[in-house]
């Protein structure tokens, strides 16, 4: 997450939407009082005890929301990067074993086996994408979200916004795929019911067959 209180905007990073090309294109915008929380590859911290302590930079709008004034995050610009939830896990299933055989040998095993277990599921890359931006009745809590399928052009469209370049969006943290891998009709349904609310709230087809 970022929150740039010079410039009045605060961007949230739902884990495999494009994160790290977004936070390279606005950290030169930052001003020494504005707050960054990342730990991949390198790591900077929000200077709240509790936040820092989550030891990642996924942070939920409401994890953030009360550490601030009252109103002031609905004041600020917010925004993030929503995925197509099918293509959001095999992103996650091809980074998470980049460094193994797994997506080579058994790629819709090794992707079942990750759903099906109930405490490998809960791992914050895997998190659906709504608990991040929306409160609990599902009402949206940032100003505007964009795709990442068309993500050159809606950075573009919210530049100005902030400050930045609309073409300085540069690829980070792009795994190569295996070739081949496509979805089986019994990984799409674990998909389809562990993101349910992921693909009506951001209106993603579903995919039944």
């Amino acid at each position: 997450m970022i929150l740039s209180f010079s410039r009045n905007f605060a961007f949230v990073a739902i884990p495999k939407t494009a994160g790290h090309a977004i936070r390279n294109a606005i950290r030169p915008l930052l001003a020494p009082n504005d707050w960054e929380q990342c730990t991949l590859y390198e790591t900077r911290l929000f200077p709240v005890s509790a936040l820092a302590a989550i030891g990642h930079g996924h942070l939920g709008w409401d994890d953030a929301a009360p550490f601030l004034l009252p109103g002031q995050w609905d004041a600020m610009f917010s925004f993030a990067v929503v995925r197509d939830p099918y293509d959001r896990f095999v992103s996650y299933a091809h980074f998470h074993f980049r460094e193994t055989t797994a997506m080579r040998d058994d790629p819709l095993g090794t992707m079942k086996a990750v759903l099906g277990d109930p405490v490998r599921s809960r791992h914050i890359l895997l998190r659906p994408q709504h608990r991040f931006v929306c409160d609990e009745a599902g009402a949206l809590r940032v100003t505007r979200l964009l795709r990442h399928e068309t993500l050159d052009v809606d950075f573009a469209a919210i530049a100005p916004r902030l400050g930045a370049d609309p073409g300085s969006l540069r690829r980070v943290n792009a795994v190569p795929r295996i070739a081949g891998v496509e979805l089986d009709s019994e990984l799409r349904q674990m998909i389809n019911e562990r993101y349910a609310r992921d693909f009506a709230l951001f209106d993603y087809p579903v995919e039944d067959r």
